[in-house]
């Protein structure tokens, strides 16, 4: 975990350097690893916010077909306070780069750890997900960290954009 964390605040820099150079950070995005831990530390550390988590891969067809409403999503409520973090399921980050390029995701975007087996990691992360979990996978907290939200395989963009309106107007 301390490795990770040193080589995510040594990224900074780089960043900046190519910002500063006339490159821009979606050129050389990258994604970081995540461990069930990490990413509800990562949910915690958003306490204030409305927060959707997706679970999703490029060889995942509801996955990618859903992907476009999470953009829109994030891009509506953002600046409302939504925060948006996904997890490629996907073997490799330069397979699910070009995809998020292609989206348009300005997102938290994290891969989920290779060396892990994706049961495992998902019903880490939540022991409710079921016996079979299977992608795509979405949660909603509201600013409190509590989950309002599940859904297992693609959710109802309307439904979702009602539920995040909701959190965002009355918490």
């Amino acid at each position: 975990m301390v490795i990770r964390m040193q080589r995510k605040f040594l990224l900074m820099p780089l960043a900046t350097s190519l910002l500063l150079a006339g490159g821009t950070a979606q050129q050389k995005r990258s994604l970081p690893q995540v461990d069930p831990a990490g990413l509800n530390k990562a949910v915690a550390g958003q306490k204030g916010k409305v927060v959707l988590v997706n679970f999703w891969a490029t060889w995942c067809s509801p996955c990618v077909a859903e992907f476009p409403d999470i953009v829109r999503l994030y891009q509506k409520y953002h600046a409302k306070g939504l925060e948006v973090i996904t997890v490629s399921f996907d073997e490799e980050a330069p397979t699910a780069i070009p995809f998020l390029d292609k989206q348009k995701a300005e997102f938290l975007t994290l891969i989920k750890d290779p060396k892990q087996d994706d049961d495992v990691f998902i019903k880490t992360f939540d022991r409710d997900a079921g016996e079979t979990p299977a992608l795509p996978m979405s949660w909603v907290y509201d600013r409190s960290g509590k989950r309002q939200y599940f859904k297992m395989g693609r959710f109802d963009p309307a439904a979702l954009e009602e539920l995040i309106s909701d959190l965002i107007a009355h918490n």
